[in-house]
């Protein structure tokens, strides 16, 4: 982000947010693709080697995904809506993986029927129905065992997914009675994979790397049963920066990611797999609203907007802070909470911030809203979806 002539510009070729405004109707958020080509050109290069499957969830725009194609990457999916539209976007059945908790027979028979790459299994019951589906259909299903570490990382509860009383995947004490459920569905199910993830916005590795070498030692064992085992999924979860654009820190934290990887699954001599999300569209996005007015009591100025956590729940859901900047740079500040339109008090992006002077009429930008926005979004209050642009 940078101000150019007091407007603000966006992404590494300077693009002016304040034309995208000229027909504004409803908030808008701005995705810049070349912004998404060059996180996924650096991501790939750090992980060489790896095949990275884009975690649809993050942000399934059907102009985000065919860029993330057209510059090599998988989908990975977690619903048969994001199965449909990934083929949308241009994906081959062979680029996905299915991953999810509740995957529902339905799901289950439509993505078998489609020949996807590889079903992530999340508990024993998944496996069996996975089995008996694929049985009746003629089909071998090839799956891949989440497997759940029980290890912690430094994280928000709500999205940290590797510990025992969480609901993803499975305990390697259940390893045995996986073993058995696969052996006696030989014609129905074939063991390709084991998968981890322990959660989003990873910031420290030490929990990662414990993982690792757990999640190692079982591929191994499991191997030794099952040759058909030659993928691992080692999950996605690295964290951005929010609280300011910090792309050095983000770059010196991929080279550990990457060498803690490298380091330890080098020498397994099978397929490497990640599912990146965040990493890849944080900072690609920005959410654009209009100031609708400026309210001051005896404690506070409330900037009012006309989007809230009907388009962005992060700050509400995860404690999140995104940064926001006026469109047009004022030398002068003001100290706010801003808020937006929904009939909860839960509903504001930031408390006594610090920004540029605005008047009603003015439009901010909620900055690295590009993850978890858009996808996150609903019609809560009967308001309208905001709309999405990509430059």
């Amino acid at each position: 982000m940078e101000y150019i002539n007091n407007e603000l510009h966006f992404g590494p070729k300077k693009k002016n947010l304040s034309s995208l405004c000229a027909n504004y109707i409803r908030p808008i958020y701005v995705y810049d693709l070349d912004f998404i080509r060059s996180r996924f050109q650096q991501l790939a290069e750090a992980l060489a080697g790896v095949r990275l499957y884009f975690a649809v969830k993050a942000n399934p725009n059907p102009q985000v995904l065919q860029c993330l194609k057209s510059a090599g990457a998988g989908a990975d999916v977690v619903s048969l809506g994001e199965i449909k539209r990934a083929l949308e976007s241009g994906f081959l059945p062979e680029d996905i993986v299915y991953s999810g908790v509740g995957k529902t027979r339905h799901e289950i028979t439509e993505a078998l029927q489609l020949g996807v790459l590889q079903i992530n299994v999340e508990s024993l019951p998944e496996l069996q129905r996975i089995g008996e589906i694929a049985e009746k259909m003629g089909k071998k299903a090839q799956v891949a065992l989440r497997l759940n570490p029980d290890v912690s990382i430094q994280t928000h509860p709500y999205i940290a997914t590797g510990l025992r009383d969480n609901k993803f995947g499975m305990e390697l004490s259940m390893i045995p009675a996986l073993s058995d459920c696969l052996k006696k569905n030989t014609n129905s199910l074939e063991l390709v994979g084991v998968s981890l993830h322990l959660g989003s916005q990873m910031l420290e590795f030490s929990g990662y790397q414990e993982a690792l070498i757990k999640l190692k030692a079982s591929f191994l064992s499991l191997q030794k049963d099952f040759p058909t085992l030659r993928r691992f999924d080692f999950g996605g979860g690295l964290g951005v920066v929010y609280e300011k654009q910090d792309f050095e820190r983000e770059s010196s934290l991929l080279k550990e990611y990457s060498a803690i990887t490298k380091d330890i699954l080098s020498d397994l001599k099978c397929e490497l797999q990640s599912e990146p999300g965040r990493w890849l569209v944080a900072h690609a996005g920005v959410l654009l609203t209009q100031v609708q007015y400026i309210k001051k009591t005896s404690a506070k100025t409330f900037v009012i907007v006309d989007s809230g956590m009907n388009h962005l729940i992060r700050p509400s859901l995860y404690e999140a802070e995104h940064q926001i900047l006026p469109l047009v740079q004022s030398n002068k500040k003001i100290k706010c909470d801003v808020v937006g339109p929904i009939c909860e008090s839960s509903d504001f992006f930031l408390k006594d911030y610090e920004m540029g002077q605005v008047e009603e009429g003015d439009y901010l930008a909620v900055l690295d809203s590009g993850a978890y926005g858009y996808s996150m979004a609903s019609t809560y209050n009967l308001q309208e979806l905001p709309l999405e642009i990509c430059i």
